[in-house]
């Protein structure tokens, strides 16, 4: 009986787990192989790998896009972070004229396509002299991911018992002491799950990268289309591409997994 449970209990897990981990898996394989080996029938597991598709791509300049992709990432993410973590704590601390309505106002906008908002963007960026720039992506990656910041991190101020800061303000310190010194260090965890998500849909996304950006300031996202487009069809090095643009998120979820579990639980048990 207790066998069964596990098998019961395993089995939804196995194949999530399949699922997750299986197209990672075949575009691994297919960045190491050939063209003819790729589009073989049956398909070969067995095949003799090679470098080529990563050494194409850099030829390409791939290291430039991969850098265009850091950069805009780092950018968005810090501004959403810096802006967001404020307005969170304001939203959560004091009362704000109509705050429930500017709440909801700043959600919404996250409902709406963002295609509607991408010609709009174009057309102030370029009348400022943003567009085709760094600046430009960050500040639309930004104008998306900041309700994600704003809404999250404001679950998180309200978990903190406000007789922490009334103690603190008792002993003198001022507001922005009490912000960095207590709040912001009790939602450090949350902080970290924030980040992550945040980073995850700016380095992910494609639609601003591809309109508001061109030339050398494309970002990778932008650039992997334009190898799938090409007439030789060259997937074994968009399996490349893919494999490399996720290797840095990869590599930062890694360090900051702790936190991530206990961002995502802050607040979820209460005594």
């Amino acid at each position: 009986m207790v066998h069964l449970k596990r098998l019961v209990y395993s089995l939804p897990v196995a194949l999530v787990l399949f699922a997750t981990v299986f197209p990672y898996l075949w575009i691994l394989l297919a960045s190491f192989k050939r063209h003819e080996d790729l589009f073989s029938r049956p398909v070969r597991w067995l095949f003799q790998p090679t470098v080529e598709s990563y050494v194409a791509i850099f030829d390409k300049g791939f290291d430039l896009f991969l850098l265009n992709s850091v950069i805009v990432g780092v950018s968005s993410t810090v501004l959403c972070l810096t802006i967001g973590t404020f307005a969170a704590y304001g939203f959560s601390r004091y009362k704000i004229p109509a705050g429930n309505h500017l709440f909801f106002y700043i959600l919404a906008t996250r409902l709406g396509p963002p295609i509607a908002y991408a010609l709009p963007m174009y057309l102030i960026f370029d009348r400022i002299g943003i567009a085709n720039s760094y600046l430009g992506v960050a500040l639309a990656h930004a104008t998306f991911n900041l309700v994600l910041v704003v809404w999250m991190m404001k679950s998180f101020f309200d978990d903190i018992p406000r007789e922490v800061e009334e103690a603190a303000f008792l002993d003198g310190c001022g507001p922005f002491r009490v912000f960095f010194k207590i709040a912001l260090p009790m939602t450090y965890s949350g902080l970290a799950a924030v980040t992550i998500f945040v980073l995850i849909f700016s380095w992910n996304e494609l639609l601003f990268a591809l309109i508001l950006t061109g030339g050398e300031n494309r970002t990778l996202t932008a650039m992997i289309p334009s190898l799938v487009g090409h007439p030789k069809g060259l997937w074994p090095q968009v399996a490349a591409a893919c494999m490399i643009q996720s290797v840095p998120v990869l590599v930062f979820i890694f360090f900051v997994q702790r936190y991530l579990v206990s961002g995502l639980t802050f607040g979820a048990v209460k005594g």
